[in-house]
C-alpha cells in the first residue's frame, strides 16, 4: 500500500488594491467597532497616496484620530503591492502589542518579531522574512548590531519623536558613574587632559549633576588613544555594543562630561551606515504632534522628508496649575501631595527630562503622601501598562518619554510634569546651557510639552489635572514667545489655570481644594468646563525659528566627518555660520563655527581653525570656553580684551537668573539670602553665604571650602581673582594677615588654570586696625569693610533686580550688548568690581 504524503499547497497571490482606503475597505474581518474610517484617517491616507514615491514621510494625527490604523494600512498596502518585507516599529513591547491587537480588530495578518532573538518564534520571523506578514516589533530590534528588522520595502516608526533616542543609542557610548563606576572613573581620566579645571570641578561636583562640559578631546593629542585603550577592555553590553560601531570614527564624536554620566557621540545619528534603515525603500514617521521637519531630519540621519498634517485635534480637557508661580519651591511638591492625599485614586504620573529630575521629584511629592506610594519606571511597564493602572498607591517616574504612554480615563487623572523638556540628553542639555540655543529648542521643547500633556487625556470627554513644577519649566512656558505657539485650546487652558491660581496668593490651601474638587466633583469640573469655554481660543502663531534647513546641515556635517572628509564637513560648517543671521540664533552660530574649528583641526587648516575660533569667541556666546580653545591652538592668540571679560561676566550673571528663575519667588529669595547674611558679620556661616551669592550675582565662579588654610570665600573672573578673609571686630593681628595673604597660594595650588591671572587677596572686617608690628606684612593685602560689602550688596541687589525685570522674555543673543551696556552703567563689570576692592589694608 502506498504511504500517504501531504499535499502541496498552491502559493497564494495577496490581492491588491489601488489605494490603502479601497484595502480598508475589502479587509474580510473588521470587528464592528472598526467598520469604517473616521475622516482624519482617509484624509491622512489620501495626502499619502499623493506622496507614496518619496522614501520619508512624517505623518502628524492627533491624540483620538486613530494614527496606528493608518500606520498599519499603508504598511499592509505596500506589502501586498511588492510582497516585499514590511515593518511597524514601536517605542516598547508593550506598545508593539497594543499595534498587534488593533491590528487583529481590523483583520490585517502581523508577525510578532517582539523580544530577543533566543525568546522570538523563528516560525514568525520567516513569515516577516518573506514578506507574508507585517513584522511588529520596537526600535531597538532595528537600531543594534545584529537586528531582526532587515532592509525593507517600508518601515513605520509610531511615535517618531520618542523613538529618537533609540536610533541615538546604536551610536552613543554612555558610561554612567553609578551602574559603571570603574569605566567611567577610568575615562574621566582618559579625558582629564581635555578638561579645564573649572569644569573637572564642575563635573566632579554632586550639586551641578545636571551642568554637561564638552571635553575638548581633539585638541590633546593622547587622549583618543588614551579612552581608546579603556573602552576596549570594556565588557558591560550596553557599552560595548555602542563602542564597536562608533570605535574607527572617534574624531566625529563629541565627548559630553557631567557628575552622572559621560557620553560619547556623533551630533546625529550616522543612519546611512545602517544598512537595515538606509536600504528600506520607504521610512514612515508617525507622531501625534509633529513639531519640526529638523528636528526629524537630525533624529534619524537624513536630509529630506515630506510631511502630512492632518488638523483634527481632540483634546480632552486638561487643568494646568503651576504652583511655583506663588509658592516657594519647597512647598510646591505639598501641593502634589495634599492632593493626593484628598482623593480615593491613587495613581499618579510624573514626566521629567532626566532620571534624577524624576527620582527627586518621586522623592519630594512622595515624602507628604500617606502612605508612601510605590515608585515605578519605564522598566515596569516595558511589557504591559497594568502593572501601573492595575494598581493603587503607584506612582509612576518617566524619564524623557513624553510620547508613547496611553493613560486614557480612570488609569490616571493626576500628571506632574517636572522642570522644561526643551533638553533631553546630554548633548541638548549641553546646547541649550553652554550655547543658549534656546529658540532652536524652544520648538522641541513645545512639542514635548503638547505630548506630555495628552498622556492622560486620550479622547474628546477625557481630562486630567496637570501640575507643573520646577523653575525652568515655569519660566519657559509663561514666556509669551513661547506659549502664543501652543495650540490654541492649550493656551486657553493655561490661562484659566494661571488665574484660578491666583487664589493660592490669598489662601495656601485654596488651591489644593480647588483641584480635589475637579477630580472628584463632577458639577465643580462642569463649572469649570464652562468657565474655560467662554474664554476666547488664541490663535497658533508660527515659529519664526525654523530651523528645517540647519536639520539637514547638521546631516551634511556628520556625514561629512563620518567619512573622514573633514575639508567637507568644514565647508558645510562655514556656510551655515555665515548664512545666520538674527540676533536670536548667535550662539547656534558659534556652535557651527565650533564645529567648524574641529572639522579644519582634523583637515590641518590651521588659518581655518584659528579664524573659526576668533569668530566664535567674538559673537560673544561661551566666550570663556571658546577662548581657552584658542589660547590653547594658538600660541599666537593675545590676551583677552576688556570687551572679552565683560562678555564671560555677562553670560555668567544671565545664567545666574536663569538659575534662580525668571518666573515666581525663587530669585527674590536668594536675594533675600545674601543680604540677610552681609548684614551678619559675626555669624560666620550666613555671612560666608551672602558672600557667596554677592559673587554669583556679580558673575563670579565661587568657591566657599571649609579646608585648613583656604579662603572663606574666592570669586573667580574671567581675568581676575579675589580671595576673602572674613574678621569680626575692628583688631587685625599679624595671624590674620599672613593667613589671608597665603590664600594666593593656596587658590593656585587647587587651580592651576588660575596660575597667569592676578589673584587679589582681601580681610573684610568691621575695621582695620593694625599694630606697627603687623605694618611691613600688610603690602599687597586689600580690605573693604562689612558696612562696605553690605552696601555694595544692596546695590547688586537693586540692580540686578532691574536687569532680570528689563530683560524677561528675551533671548540673551539678541539683548547681548544692551545687557553689557546696562551692566557698566550700574556699575557691576569687572573694572568697577575692582576699584571697590582696590583699597590697601
Amino acid at each position: 500500500m502506498e504511504k500517504s504524503r501531504p499535499q502541496f499547497r498552491k502559493p497564494k497571490t495577496a490581492q491588491t488594491y489601488a489605494t490603502p482606503e479601497e484595502l480598508f475597505a475589502k479587509l474580510p474581518n473588521r470587528v464592528k467597532s472598526h467598520g469604517y474610517l473616521r475622516g482624519p484617517q482617509a484624509d491622512a491616507l489620501r495626502d499619502y497616496t499623493n506622496l507614496q514615491d518619496k522614501s520619508d514621510i512624517a505623518c502628524e494625527l492627533p491624540t483620538g484620530t486613530g494614527k496606528t490604523i493608518v500606520g498599519l494600512l499603508i504598511a499592509e498596502w505596500r506589502r501586498r503591492q511588492t510582497s516585499e518585507r514590511v515593518a511597524y516599529l514601536t517605542l516598547t513591547n508593550q506598545l508593539a502589542k497594543q499595534v498587534l491587537r488593533e491590528a487583529e480588530n481590523i483583520g490585517i495578518d502581523c508577525a510578532n518579531l517582539i523580544g530577543s532573538k533566543e525568546t522570538r518564534d523563528a516560525g514568525e520571523v520567516g513569515r516577516y522574512t518573506t514578506g507574508r506578514a507585517i513584522g511588529v516589533t520596537t526600535f531597538s530590534n532595528l537600531f543594534n548590531v545584529n537586528p531582526v528588522v532587515q532592509g525593507s520595502n517600508v518601515l513605520v516608526f509610531d511615535d517618531a519623536h520618542g523613538g529618537e533616542h533609540y536610533v541615538a543609542a546604536m551610536w552613543t557610548v554612555k558610561i554612567d558613574s553609578r551602574e559603571n563606576k570603574k569605566a567611567y572613573n577610568d575615562v574621566l581620566t582618559a579625558l582629564r587632559p581635555s578638561l579645564s579645571d573649572s569644569q573637572y570641578r564642575v563635573v566632579t561636583d554632586g550639586r551641578e549633576y545636571s551642568t554637561v562640559e564638552l571635553a575638548d578631546a581633539h585638541s590633546y593629542a593622547g587622549v583618543l588613544p588614551s579612552v581608546t585603550a579603556v573602552l576596549d577592555e570594556a565588557s558591560e553590553p550596553s557599552i560595548h555594543y555602542p563602542w564597536t560601531v562608533i570605535r574607527n570614527n572617534l574624531p566625529a564624536c563629541l565627548f559630553f562630561v557631567s557628575f552622572r554620566e559621560i557620553e560619547i557621540r556623533p551630533i546625529v545619528p550616522p543612519t546611512h551606515t545602517h544598512n537595515p534603515f538606509s536600504e528600506t525603500k520607504q521610512r514612515i514617521y508617525m507622531s501625534a504632534t509633529l513639531g519640526g521637519e529638523g528636528d526629524l531630519l537630525r533624529g534619524y540621519g537624513i536630509t529630506n522628508i515630506e510631511t502630512i498634517r492632518v488638523k483634527h485635534a481632540q483634546w480632552g480637557r486638561r487643568y494646568i496649575f503651576m504652583p511655583s508661580l506663588y509658592f516657594e519651591e519647597e512647598k510646591c511638591p505639598h501641593v502634589v501631595s495634599s492632593i493626593w492625599n484628598g482623593v480615593s485614586q491613587h495613581r499618579a504620573l510624573i514626566l521629567a527630562p532626566s532620571f534624577p529630575i524624576a527620582e527627586r521629584t518621586y522623592n519630594m511629592v512622595s515624602a507628604g503622601m500617606s502612605p508612601k506610594p510605590i515608585q515605578l519606571d519605564a522598566r515596569d511597564i516595558e511589557n504591559s501598562l497594568e502593572s501601573f493602572t492595575e494598581m493603587e498607591g503607584v506612582v509612576l517616574c518617566l524619564a524623557g518619554r513624553y510620547d508613547g504612554v496611553d493613560l486614557p480615563g480612570d488609569d490616571c487623572r493626576l500628571l506632574v510634569m517636572a522642570e522644561s523638556p526643551a533638553a533631553v540628553g546630554a548633548l541638548e542639555r549641553h546646547l541649550r546651557e553652554h550655547w543658549k540655543l534656546g529658540p532652536l529648542l524652544r520648538r522641541r521643547e513645545r512639542t514635548r510639552l503638547i505630548q506630555g500633556m495628552g498622556r492622560c487625556t486620550r479622547d474628546a470627554t477625557d481630562f486630567a489635572v496637570i501640575v507643573l513644577l520646577g523653575q525652568s519649566l515655569i519660566d519657559g512656558i509663561t514666556l509669551p514667545i513661547f506659549a502664543t505657539k501652543l495650540p490654541g485650546e492649550i493656551q486657553r487652558e493655561l490661562s484659566w489655570g494661571m488665574e484660578q491660581g491666583e487664589v493660592a496668593r490669598e489662601n495656601s490651601t485654596a488651591l489644593t481644594e480647588m483641584i480635589i474638587g475637579l477630580l472628584t466633583d463632577e458639577e465643580y469640573r462642569r463649572n469649570a468646563n464652562e468657565s474655560i469655554a467662554e474664554m476666547d481660543t488664541p490663535d497658533q502663531e508660527p515659529d519664526e525659528f525654523g530651523d528645517d534647513a540647519t536639520g539637514k546641515s547638521e546631516v551634511l556635517y556628520l556625514r561629512a566627518m563620518w567619512s573622514n572628509d573633514y575639508s567637507g564637513a568644514y565647508q558645510v560648517a562655514r556656510r551655515v555660520a555665515d548664512e545666520i543671521k538674527k540676533p536670536e540664533l548667535s550662539g547656534y552660530r558659534a556652535w557651527w563655527l565650533f564645529l567648524a574649528s574641529i572639522a579644519a583641526h582634523l583637515a590641518y587648516e590651521k588659518a581655518g581653525e584659528i579664524d573659526c575660533l576668533q569668530r566664535a569667541k567674538a559673537i560673544g556666546i561661551n566666550s570663556g570656553f571658546l577662548d581657552k580653545l584658542l589660547r590653547l591652538r594658538s600660541k599666537s592668540a593675545s590676551i583677552s580684551e576688556k570687551s572679552d571679560v565683560l562678555d564671560v561676566q555677562a553670560e555668567s550673571i544671565w545664567n545666574q537668573i536663569v538659575s534662580w528663575g525668571w518666573q515666581g519667588p525663587a530669585f527674590s529669595k536668594k536675594i533675600d539670602e545674601m543680604l540677610a547674611g552681609l548684614s551678619l558679620p559675626r555669624d560666620h556661616t550666613r555671612f560666608h553665604i551672602g558672600l557667596e551669592l554677592l559673587g554669583q550675582c556679580l558673575g563670579a565662579e565661587v568657591i566657599r571650602s571649609t579646608a585648613e588654610g583656604a579662603p572663606d570665600i574666592v570669586w573667580i573672573f574671567h581675568r581676575r581673582c579675589y580671595t576673602f578673609e572674613a574678621k569680626a571686630g575692628n583688631h587685625l593681628s599679624k595671624k590674620y594677615v599672613l593667613q589671608a595673604k597665603g590664600h594666593v597660594d593656596w587658590v593656585t595650588a587647587e587651580r592651576s588654570d588660575l596660575s597667569d591671572i592676578p589673584i587679589q587677596p582681601l580681610i573684610v572686617s568691621t575695621g582695620n586696625e593694625i599694630d606697627e608690628l603687623v605694618k611691613p606684612f600688610v603690602n599687597g593685602l586689600n580690605f573693604i569693610s562689612t558696612s562696605g560689602i553690605a552696601e555694595f550688596g544692596q546695590i547688586v541687589a537693586t540692580e540686578l533686580q532691574k536687569l532680570r525685570t528689563q530683560f524677561a522674555g528675551k533671548e540673551y543673543g539678541a539683548v547681548l550688548e544692551q545687557l553689557k551696556t546696562e551692566i557698566r552703567l550700574v556699575k557691576l563689570d569687572s573694572e568697577s568690581i575692582e576699584k571697590l576692592l582696590s583699597a590697601p589694608l
